[in-house]
């Protein structure tokens, strides 16, 4: 996984502090725990909640609109960050505006994921607002940083409109969850890492990235999402040991093949999501579930 120091599109982001903000003498650098860690995290939970709360009792067709506003937004700091963000002024059209890692492929299939039905609206519900919410909840990239910089914002704008979008609608009653659907939901997990593995494949032959190396070597180097190896950032190395012990040896690096994309972790990543959404699917469908387990039982 792409660590924060490392150098994005050429840059270094900690080169590019919001200088207004300069001026204040404040403790606020992004360590966990740290004042300026809450601060971000408060923020971002006050936003949603003050949406909510604002539109919960609008007409339904304005809520529909909320939401979709909120997507086009985001979808338009994604597609156009040279043209948003002060400090990627010049970069162009990278792969960064691309379906290039989960959040950035839920943000730009969002529309899309809205006007569907069943286990892909429950996905997105899922998925939207977990991935997002854990990303910050351990901004590991940033970790050390000065909160006072562009790609800090940007970070947290994108990612709590992707959680705005993806929860506000089962909060608001426009999709009704169903824990029937709880074995979809890491089908669509898995749906939306081939999708970022088919974007970079569609990069490297537009030539947005590096294409003088094999194929295989650049989606191997990107590592979306560890789809392609483990990769567990300082701190997080039992991630790899607990996935390796529930993966089939066969999917695992051997000295005859690397990793098996996808595979060497599907088996432990498609129970742990099932098994998180059926939990997840129980709770906000319970009176279904109870009605459901009634009906088995009086068979």
């Amino acid at each position: 996984m792409r660590g924060y120091t490392q150098p994005i599109m050429g840059l270094r982001y900690d080169a590019f502090p919001i200088t207004p903000f300069q001026t204040f003498k404040l403790p606020m650098k992004l360590d966990f725990l740290s004042p300026a860690y809450f601060l971000c995290l408060g923020a971002c939970i006050l936003f949603v909640a003050l949406i909510f709360l604002l539109f919960r009792k609008a007409p339904r067709g304005v809520r529909h609109g909320v939401v979709f506003f909120l997507m086009a937004v985001n979808i338009a700091q994604h597609l156009m960050k040279s043209l948003v963000w002060p400090h990627l002024a010049g970069t162009g059209f990278t792969l960064q505006n691309t379906a290039y890692n989960v959040c950035a492929t839920l943000i730009l299939i969002s529309p899309a994921v809205y006007f569907s039905k069943g286990v892909m609206r429950d996905g997105m519900v899922y998925i939207g607002t977990a991935g997002p919410l854990l990303a910050i909840v351990v901004p590991f990239w940033f970790q050390g940083r000065s909160l006072f910089q562009w790609e800090v914002l940007r970070f947290y704008v994108c990612h709590v409109l992707l959680i705005a979008t993806s929860i506000l609608p089962a909060l608001w009653g426009l999709h009704k969850l169903s824990y029937r659907r709880f074995a979809g939901i890491p089908l669509f997990f898995f749906g939306v890492l081939i999708l970022i593995v088919f974007n970079i494949v569609v990069c490297y032959a537009a030539g947005l990235i590096d294409n003088s190396r094999p194929l295989f070597d650049v989606l191997y180097g990107n590592n979306p999402c560890w789809v392609m190896h483990p990769a567990p950032p300082a701190g997080f190395e039992w991630t790899q040991t607990v996935l390796e012990k529930l993966s089939p040896p066969m999917f695992l690096e051997t000295a005859d093949h690397p990793y098996l994309p996808l595979l060497w972790y599907a088996v432990p990543m498609y129970l742990g999501i099932a098994l998180l959404a059926l939990i997840l699917g129980i709770l906000v469908d319970f009176k279904r579930f109870k009605a459901d387990v009634k009906a088995f039982f009086t068979v």
